[in-house]
């Protein structure tokens, strides 16, 4: 067996521009593939880490917001409670203002009344007295009968009084 130069060069060539054509056409656009995919991933791992670290945030300030809510929602109660407490002070202080009110009218109606009532037993006062004299002069009766009568008329005025 002989070994035929020629031959031998001709197939490295051969298979020189085989690797050549292999690397040009065929490892290259693979290793394009597989860096542009590499990048994809890291680039999705990149935006899913920042989406972690938006949700953490977004936790942190949900968070400050219902506490800043909930203190709000106290000083709302308090700030109702506080009015509420006024409006029942004013109504408490008006119910009074109308009791003071209707006592007032029902006592100048009382003492109208007892006007009235003092009017009454003073007329009757001089009715009594009228028919009394009358009766003292219709008869003329002695000294003590006329003090008996005056001393009857007498208690029946305490007794109306």
């Amino acid at each position: 067996m002989e070994i035929r130069w020629y031959q031998l060069l001709f197939q490295v060539v051969n298979f020189g521009v085989l690797i050549f054509v292999l690397n040009r056409f065929l490892y290259r656009p693979i290793l394009k593939i597989v860096e542009s995919r590499n990048r994809k991933i890291e680039d999705s791992i990149k935006a899913a880490e920042e989406s972690f670290k938006e949700k953490a945030k977004l936790s942190e300030l949900k968070k400050l917001a219902v506490a800043e809510a909930q203190i709000e929602a106290v000083k709302i109660v308090e700030a109702a409670k506080h009015q509420a407490d006024s409006a029942g002070k004013q109504i408490v202080a008006e119910a009074q203002i109308e009791a003071e009110t209707a006592v007032a009218k029902k006592m100048t109606l009382l003492s109208d009344k007892l006007e009235q009532e003092e009017k009454r037993l003073q007329d009757r006062i001089s009715s009594l007295v009228i028919t009394t004299t009358r009766q003292v002069l219709k008869t003329s009766l002695g000294k003590e009968e006329q003090q008996r009568i005056v001393d009857r008329q007498i208690k029946e005025l305490k007794n109306i009084l």
